[in-house]
């Protein structure tokens, strides 16, 4: 049995992607420090919380349940860590379960969190890659005016603490702040590794973004895309598995964007309310270990030169007819995989010269890199 569990719970957008592509990535080497991934995949992570959480996040076939995460941290020896933003917003009749089930395993709660300056444009973007229609002017507005909004929900590190700390005790809830715009993405990482009691030098750096955002004339082109769509392809699966397939990633994703600012409207009150926010996690040291600078939690705003609004009819009609540029690349890229897949297999099937095993397996991983991409 584990003797220890770190759930690291979220928020999206602080980094998450990164830290959970060091620890898959590094899996042998982090075994070797007694550190342990439950279950063998990624993906498997994803499926036992969308279990746990049920709705929209489990109207797919899934490969594993919460029971069986759980099974498979009562099986390790030593340290396990379960990473999936999902847990973040865990109501608390489901955070009683996490607990029920993992007991007598010493659960940490580990919450990564960013300052709200960089978080407000990135979750608006999140939340249109999700389906969503509301328009950055209603979003911003809803997050001032509206303290239980979604936003807040998981953004507010007391709020959070509020829901889990109870459940870990003192010193159990662990929150680990994202370095300021131009510090190494490294330092991250070696915070988190403190955490979790990992040498951070002994791991293998990724070298790409794995978690890229849009851009602003691209997230407001995919809004009204979204609101366009009525009642087809509705969220989860339908939608993901169609529009952010075939459309978001391979269109609208990576291209040169404009990122998306703040209206200088509301940099002084959230300015204002970064400040409260930290003053807020300052007050309970007691019951949060902070892992790196409360003030990395002070807004760094970017004031925005211009709003999604204040794009033209032509600004986003030139966007879409590059990223249908950019769609039929990547569709004629698939096509182009997919027979020179078919063709190995056919030689491999005749048995006649040509590529080996080893070509034909190199081939479906090409395939099933560039499937996950879209």
């Amino acid at each position: 049995m584990a003797e220890r569990v770190f759930l690291h719970i979220g928020a999206a957008k602080t980094g998450t992607s990164y830290l959970q592509l060091l620890l898959w990535n590094n899996r042998g080497r982090l075994r070797q420090q007694g550190v342990h991934l439950p279950l063998r995949k990624r993906r498997h992570h994803f499926d036992a919380v969308a279990d746990l959480r049920g709705g929209i996040w489990a109207d797919r076939g899934l490969t594993r349940t919460w029971d069986q995460l759980a099974a498979g941290v009562h099986r390790i020896e030593g340290t396990a860590v379960v990473s999936e933003e999902l847990l973040c917003a865990t109501p608390a009749a489901q955070v009683e379960r996490i607990m029920e089930t993992l007991a007598p395993v010493e659960v940490h709660v580990v919450l990564t969190a960013r300052d709200i300056g960089r978080q407000a444009p990135a979750s608006w973007q999140q939340i249109v890659r999700a389906r969503g229609v509301s328009t950055y002017d209603e979003y911003l507005r809803r997050m001032r005016e509206d303290p239980t909004s979604a936003f807040w929900t998981v953004q507010d590190p007391v709020g959070v603490h509020r829901r889990w700390g109870p459940h870990v005790g003192p010193g159990r809830f662990h929150l680990v702040t994202v370095p300021q715009r131009g510090r190494p993405a490294s330092l991250l990482w070696e915070r988190f590794a403190s955490v979790i009691g990992a040498d951070p030098a002994r791991v293998e750096a990724p070298s790409l973004n794995q978690n890229e955002s849009l851009g602003l004339v691209e997230t407001e082109l995919l809004r009204r895309f979204n609101a366009q769509l009525g009642d087809a392809f509705p969220m989860r699966s339908p939608y993901i598995d169609n529009v952010r397939r075939w459309l978001t990633t391979p269109a609208l994703m990576g291209a040169d964007n404009e990122r998306i600012g703040l209206p200088a409207a509301y940099a002084d009150w959230v300015h204002e309310r970064s400040r409260q926010m930290v003053d807020e996690v300052r007050a309970l040291s007691g019951e949060i270990d902070v892992v790196g600078d409360p003030d990395d939690l002070l807004a760094d705003v970017t004031v925005a030169s211009r709003a999604p609004g204040d794009l033209s009819e032509g600004d986003l009609l030139e966007r879409a007819l590059k990223a249908w540029v950019r769609q039929l690349q990547f569709l004629q890229q698939q096509e182009e995989l997919r027979v020179e897949a078919a063709e190995a297999d056919r030689v491999s099937e005749a048995g006649a010269a040509g590529p080996g095993p080893g070509r034909t397996a190199r081939v479906r991983s090409l395939l099933g890199r560039a499937r996950r991409r879209g």
